[in-house]
């Protein structure tokens, strides 16, 4: 039977209407979806001053791990209080504390007081406050979305933000030619002042565990026991950590493969990131028009681990920038496929009054490993160069996404057809 496009728009829309009618969700999604375009305005620019004035991939690296740290060592202390606090009021104090990094690294920089030792501090410290705004951000998704929804708006947050990423590379040149790296770095700064006031005017369900003969210490191990007792979360912990650790050097050979190897300049570079995310916007809008393809959740997500990997072999082992651009738009679309489908079965399986320790306890231990790969790749990519160490990583990534083809209770997710999700179109 044959689908009219006229038809095909309407289930479409006729889908999203609860979520379209969520005045809660929606003004703190669009809050944070300003806050993620000062966030990409901020990096692009970041990057581009490191690699100009370093022109070294260990600096890259060191960054790189200054924002990645905290989240592996104060994880689950802090998602002990994501589960003891209220949520909205630490997303709050978490985009303010953020701001005010942003507007004092701006002014440093404005004030010619700015150096690689100054980028790593701020982000170890923006990284150290964003460990608490994550978890309670997707810990609250459920609560403000029915279950039933999660797929379709886990696919409705990567299409808005690969949107922005189509556009950040082209505001991100207009305003360094114009304003400068202060500039984006201010901008990044106004940006989360309007996602913390945009809080300010919807208020959600914020399930407090309120136990206080416990020490902080007992509720991040209930938390981790949890996760640690749990037939499909502890194989998928383990799994995601091999993936991060293959996949970590990948963001330091990038730029350096662009502009060294294949003499591409900004342009290149941000071109790259508008392939990448024309994939994850066709991937997106393709999972928020039809969730029901992610019925085999688990199945899906291997797939794409993968194909994630063997495109990341492409991008490496590419001669010139076409192969890297179209293996570029191939990651983005197997990626985005692939967080949607863990994202789901995490805030399905965990009760909500555990979500912020749990969530936290996923960041830590997922991203465990990723510093290893990260402190490898700095002398591993000026030693062998990006293009093998892109290879390389690719190859890795290929050969531990297969294992999950040996984990039953990951590739048979959901168990039975009663047990699987139903999207209503």
């Amino acid at each position: 039977m044959k689908v009219s496009d006229e038809g095909m728009i309407r289930l479409s829309v006729t889908g999203f209407k609860p979520i379209l009618r969520n005045r809660t969700f929606l003004i703190m999604w669009g809050g944070q979806l300003i806050s993620l375009l000062g966030d990409m305005l901020f990096d692009l620019a970041l990057i581009w001053w490191v690699m100009n004035v370093t022109s070294s991939g260990m600096a890259i690296s060191a960054v790189a791990l200054a924002a990645a740290l905290p989240s592996i060592i104060l994880g689950p202390i802090i998602g002990v209080y994501v589960d003891r606090l209220d949520r909205r009021s630490l997303m709050i104090m978490s985009d303010v504390v953020n701001g005010v990094i942003m507007a004092g690294m701006a002014v440093l920089y404005w004030q010619g007081v700015f150096s690689l030792p100054l980028i790593v501090i701020s982000a170890a410290l923006t990284g150290i406050v964003s460990t608490a705004h994550g978890p309670a951000f997707q810990a609250s998704i459920p609560v403000v979305v029915g279950k039933e929804d999660l797929v379709r708006v886990n696919s409705l947050i990567q299409t808005a933000g690969s949107t922005l990423g189509l556009m950040v590379p082209g505001i991100s040149g207009l305003i360094l030619a114009v304003a400068g790296v202060g500039a984006s770095i201010m901008f990044n700064a106004l940006s989360y002042s309007i996602a913390a006031l945009s809080l300010l005017f919807v208020s959600f369900p914020s399930p407090r565990v309120s136990s206080p003969q416990n020490s902080v210490l007992r509720d991040a191990v209930q938390g981790m026991r949890f996760v640690f007792s749990h037939r499909l979360l502890l194989p998928m912990l383990i799994y995601a950590a091999l993936i991060n650790l293959t996949l970590a050097p990948v963001s330091i050979a990038l730029p350096l493969l662009v502009v060294n190897k294949l003499g591409g300049g900004p342009a290149l570079l941000g071109l790259f990131g508008s392939f990448r995310n024309g994939g994850v916007l066709l991937a997106s809008l393709l999972l928020s028009t039809y969730p029901n393809l992610l019925r085999k959740m688990g199945l899906v997500m291997v797939f794409c681990i993968v194909a994630i990997g063997g495109f990341t072999v492409l991008i490496g082992a590419s001669p010139n920038a076409l192969g890297v651009l179209l293996g570029g738009a191939f990651v983005g679309f197997a990626v985005v496929v692939a967080n949607v489908a863990s994202q789901a079965i995490w805030q399905r399986e965990v009760p909500d009054d555990l979500r912020g320790r749990a969530f936290a306890a996923r960041e830590t231990l997922t991203s465990g490993l990723r510093p290893m790969g990260l402190a490898a790749a700095g002398p591993l990519v000026d030693w062998i160069g990006p293009q093998w160490l892109m290879s390389i990583a690719g190859v890795l990534c290929a050969i531990s996404g297969i294992v999950g083809f040996l984990v039953p209770t990951i590739v048979n997710y959901p168990q039975g057809t009663e047990e699987a999700p139903v999207f209503t179109n």
